[in-house]
């Protein structure tokens, strides 16, 4: 078995993923060969795999939230390597967690990302005029750019800070104009509040934006969701959480595998993978198959 890279972002959480990783450490040492860096910075983590998977490392693990495992898949599939992925939640929202099903257990979760087989999901490029990207969730433009900021500026985070943090956002955000084209179709214009080019089901801590969104079908699922009064706001947020939102009026909805976005006026940064990037006009597309995850143990296997 090669060396695994253990990749710890220890202010994820709020702070809480050096002390999280602290108490499984001693599991990992016992299940495989493991190799821990926790680099000062996005810049030195990115460093840290590329380095790794050049020199044959077969498997990368990412101790932290939505961002860790965000940075460790960008990496890897900007090099196209064929490492695999495994992933312990240890932050703030770990939606990805979610729809790969990854045990809430920490020792499971770590088991899992230590020792379970290859599983091949989709994973999303987009390429505009400021640069590009790849994620493995969701992208998002609109007013959760304006969540994440309001987040990022919370020291210490606790279980309700994304709310929080989204109803201060609602109260700031202004309703954009933009123009989205869907598989070469013109599909909305018009004020937005959100558009989500989603892989995975969930964002902000367990807003099920796309709750059915299949991390393996090879297609995204597109919502967006037009200008909207405060009061009707204030009654759809419980909605947005069961996933029960799609059929209601100011929602749009469709599946599609190439989404353009070309903003009208100066949009927050885009929400990736719960981490920001500069907005303006991009092209979201879809690579089937492109990244590889641990997944789950056989029952023999995981019980031993």
């Amino acid at each position: 078995m090669s060396e695994t890279l253990v990749l710890v972002n220890p202010t994820a959480g709020g702070g809480r993923a050096a002390g999280f990783w602290e108490r499984v450490r001693p599991h990992a040492e016992r299940l495989a060969p493991v190799r821990v860096v926790t680099p000062a910075g996005a810049e030195a983590s990115r460093r840290a795999v590329l380095d790794a998977v050049e020199s044959g490392c077969e498997r990368v693990v990412a101790v932290g939230g939505d961002g860790t495992a965000h940075l460790a898949a960008g990496v890897l599939l900007g090099c196209k390597a064929p490492a695999m992925l495994g992933i312990v939640p240890a932050g703030t929202g770990s939606d990805l967690a979610r729809p790969l099903a990854i045990p809430r257990d920490p020792v499971q979760a770590l088991r899992r990302a230590l020792l379970g087989p290859p599983v091949a999901i989709d994973a999303g490029r987009c390429d505009g005029e400021r640069g590009g990207f790849f994620f493995v969730n969701i992208a998002s433009a609109g007013v959760s750019g304006m969540v994440d900021e309001t987040v990022n500026a919370v020291a210490t985070r606790g279980r309700t800070t994304f709310l929080r943090c989204t109803l201060t956002a609602l109260r700031r955000y202004r309703c954009v104009p933009v123009r989205v084209w869907a598989d070469g179709e013109e599909w909305f214009a018009g004020p937005i509040l959100l558009l989500a080019v989603a892989n995975g089901t969930t964002f902000g801590k367990g807003m099920r934006v796309a709750p059915g969104a299949v991390l393996d079908d090879g297609l995204f699922d597109v919502v967006a969701v037009g200008e909207v009064s405060g009061l009707q706001l204030a009654r759809r947020l419980p909605q947005l959480y069961f996933g029960r939102h799609l059929v209601a009026k100011p929602v749009r909805f469709r599946q599609a595998c190439e989404v353009r976005l070309e903003p009208e006026a100066p949009l927050p940064p885009f929400d990736v993978d719960g981490e920001t990037y500069p907005s303006g006009p991009v092209t979201f597309r879809v690579l089937p198959g492109a990244l590889r995850v641990a997944g789950p143990l056989a029952t023999a296997t995981a019980e031993r």
